[in-house]
């Protein structure tokens, strides 16, 4: 600062030599000059004072200094809001001023600005996601190799096999057989519960895929019956019956002795009985004749032989005479027949 002796207003002169950045102040005979604010005297001027660089200003810590001549201006940051001397923070998640992914970010406020994350399923840098396919990347939790992961939009979904039920991560199987919700023949097939299925085998007796099954005709093919037996096809089986002759539960058969067992008919007393395999044959003792179930003595031939020639004899009144000689003819005959053993013909 300096002083002009003078006795005029200088100031209002102007011929006062103060800085154009200096206020002139005049006095009793000089005047004085003092530098403006935002100014500071330097030698012989004055200077524009940077508040900004000697940190005299008073902006926000969360706004700008800007120097200008003899003064400076606050701004606040990008993330604030205010005059520069107070600055709040803007919350751009709330206001919808970020630039987040659409839908498949979150947006974080933070002071002064804000952070994008992408949403669970999502990939990427929170600007920009894309979807994560769990089931392709195997980082799934449906359960395991009982359920079918299907992708969805930032997410997927589990659901249980065919054959299992559950939520989709925890499957149980299913037993159809005991459910009785399988499609097995009825009846003529055995359902047998598998993991996650089950199985149709056809009963014995019966042949097919086990959802249908047709009955086995075991007589045609190799049953297990005797030689000697008959063979007879049921459902699912067959029956095995001795033949006529032969005894057994006809798996087995043995021949029956009709003689030694004294089942035949064969003529009783005047007949032999002689077996054969699965039967037996009838003869007539020496003696008679017939075709052994029937069999006759001479003794009785001879008997129906006189009856028939007394009939064939006539009437008259000699008859009586006729026929009382005969009979006594008769027993003359028995007699010597009993004697000789021999059979007498006897007109």
């Amino acid at each position: 600062m300096y002083k002009v002796l003078k006795h005029s207003d200088e100031c209002v002169a102007r011929t006062h030599s103060c800085s154009k950045n200096a206020n002139c102040t005049n006095t009793k005979g000089s005047y004085n000059c003092s530098c403006n604010p935002g100014f500071s005297w330097d030698i012989d001027k004055c200077t524009d004072i940077d508040e900004c660089d000697q940190k005299t200003h008073n902006c926000s810590k969360n706004a700008n200094c800007t120097n200008t001549v003899g003064s400076y201006n606050c701004s606040c940051i990008p993330g604030f809001s205010g005059d520069g001397h107070q600055c709040q923070d803007i919350d751009e998640c709330s206001q919808n001023s970020h630039n987040c992914s659409n839908i498949t970010a979150t947006c974080n406020n933070t002071k002064g600005s804000f952070k994008c994350s992408c949403k669970p399923g999502f990939s990427g840098d929170g600007n920009n996601c894309t979807d994560i396919d769990e089931c392709a990347e195997n980082i799934h939790n449906c359960s395991k190799d009982n359920a079918t992961c299907s992708n969805s939009k930032g997410s997927f979904n589990c659901s249980c096999n065919p054959g299992f039920k559950g939520d989709g991560y925890n499957c149980t199987d299913i037993d159809e057989c005991s459910q009785n919700i399988h499609n097995c023949s009825n009846i003529t097939a055995t359902c047998s519960n598998t993991v996650g299925a089950f199985k149709c085998v056809c009963q014995p007796g019966f042949i097919g895929d086990g959802h249908n099954c047709t009955d086995i005709d075991e007589c045609l093919q190799n049953h297990n019956c005797s030689e000697n037996a008959n063979c007879s096809n049921t459902e699912g089986s067959h029956n095995c019956s001795c033949y006529p002759g032969f005894s057994g539960d006809g798996h087995k058969c043995e021949d029956i002795d009709e003689c030694v067992n004294n089942t035949h008919n064969c003529s009783k007393g005047s007949a032999t009985c002689t077996n054969t395999e699965g039967s037996f044959n009838c003869s007539c003792n020496p003696g008679f004749t017939g075709e052994g179930y029937t069999c006759k003595g001479a003794r009785e031939e001879n008997r129906k032989n006189r009856k028939r020639k007394i009939g064939e004899g006539g009437g008259g009144g000699g008859g009586g005479e006729r026929k009382k000689g005969r009979k006594e003819e008769r027993k003359k005959g028995r007699k010597e027949e009993r004697k000789t053993g021999k059979f007498l013909k006897i007109s």
